[in-house]
């Protein structure tokens, strides 16, 4: 099985896990050195794409995350994990694109990653739209009070 070795590390105010309301928060990568070149190019973009290890997070318990209720919300009937953005996953990898605010010779400061201050960057990737956004997007009702408050 492949092993993967971080690129860089998130450094942000967030020490501790939250509800949300990510949408607003700043965050800085810095590269480790080696990677550093490879930033060349992507302050044309006004957002990239975020893979980063989730090193907080408990090992996944099949028996209590497999299907839970998304966000913890009693209000919501319990989908499978593969159904939601959990953060508690068989492989705890997160994805998300934020907004690239500035990149500089030690790495790149963005808007909105929900990734707490010490986390494993395991990627960095140019957001293309024709690659990410899909048209006639089908979402269940819940996703939508699921997504109260969180941006």
């Amino acid at each position: 099985m492949a092993q993967f070795e971080p690129v860089g590390v998130v450094r942000s105010d967030r020490t501790e896990m939250s509800a949300g309301h990510w949408a607003n928060v700043e965050s800085r990568i810095e590269l480790d050195p080696l990677y550093v070149k490879g930033l060349a190019g992507l302050s044309e973009f006004s957002h990239v794409v975020v893979i980063f290890h989730l090193h907080k997070i408990p090992p996944f318990d099949p028996a209590k995350q497999i299907a839970r209720n998304p966000r913890g919300m009693e209000n919501l009937d319990p989908v499978g994990v593969f159904a939601q953005r959990t953060k508690f996953r068989p492989n705890p990898i997160g994805v998300t694109a934020v907004e690239l605010l500035d990149v500089d010779d030690k790495g790149i400061t963005v808007r909105g990653l929900d990734a707490l201050d010490g986390t494993p960057v395991l990627d960095i990737k140019p957001y293309i739209p024709a690659f990410e956004r899909k048209e006639n997007v089908r979402l269940p009702a819940w996703v939508d009070k699921m997504m109260d408050g969180y941006f």
